[in-house]
């Protein structure tokens, strides 16, 4: 009987250790050490009974991965795991949906970067992070506040989805010279 009070001991210690990992910031290592301990005792066990070995080998198989899991679902409860894991913050309806952005659905106001879809608009003198309700926006076109998504506005394009620039340039080509007043000028034959 004395035989077995060092592989009990091997079992309590290395079985200590695996517990103490829960609590010490020891990044592994006794949980490692716990672990050789615990398969030395195993080892042991084996050479002095074979039937005993057995019966540590399943023990162990059964009894690791309920301890696993049950560390694992205790462990930010532990005095490390409050300290390296914070609880999650708990969102309000005002944290998901902010009242100052509530103001502008329903403005007229003229996006300042390209929207696709994601960019930047001017409302009321603020810039405002904005998502095109549909397809690209370029920058300086006329936009409605639709809805908030997600702490975003949402905006569709009152005017057509065209730069100015680029409306004006179009604008000048399908009037032609005649229209804009200008002389027709024709090729040296």
């Amino acid at each position: 009987m004395s035989e077995w009070i060092p592989i009990a001991l091997l079992y309590l210690i290395g079985m200590a250790l695996m517990i103490a990992e829960l609590f010490l910031p020891a990044h592994g290592l006794l949980g490692l050490i716990g672990l050789a301990l615990l398969g030395f005792g195993i080892y042991e066990t084996y050479n002095r009974n074979e039937m005993a070995g057995l019966l540590g080998v399943a023990a162990a198989v059964v009894l690791l991965p309920i301890g696993l899991v049950i560390s694992v679902k205790t462990w930010h409860r532990t005095p490390v795991g409050r300290r390296i894991s914070p609880p999650n913050p708990v969102l309000t309806e005002r944290d998901r949906m902010p009242e100052d952005m509530k103001r502008f659905i329903g403005q007229v106001g003229r996006t300042a970067t390209l929207l696709r879809p994601v960019g930047m608009c001017i409302f009321d003198g603020q810039r405002v992070e904005c998502a095109s309700e549909q397809g690209v926006i370029g920058p300086g076109v006329e936009v409605r506040a639709i809805q908030l998504v997600d702490r975003t506005l949402s905006v569709r394009p009152i005017s057509p989805a065209v730069p100015p620039a680029a409306a004006e340039a179009s604008d000048t080509n399908r009037q032609g010279p005649a229209a804009t007043g200008e002389a027709a000028e024709r090729p040296n034959i």
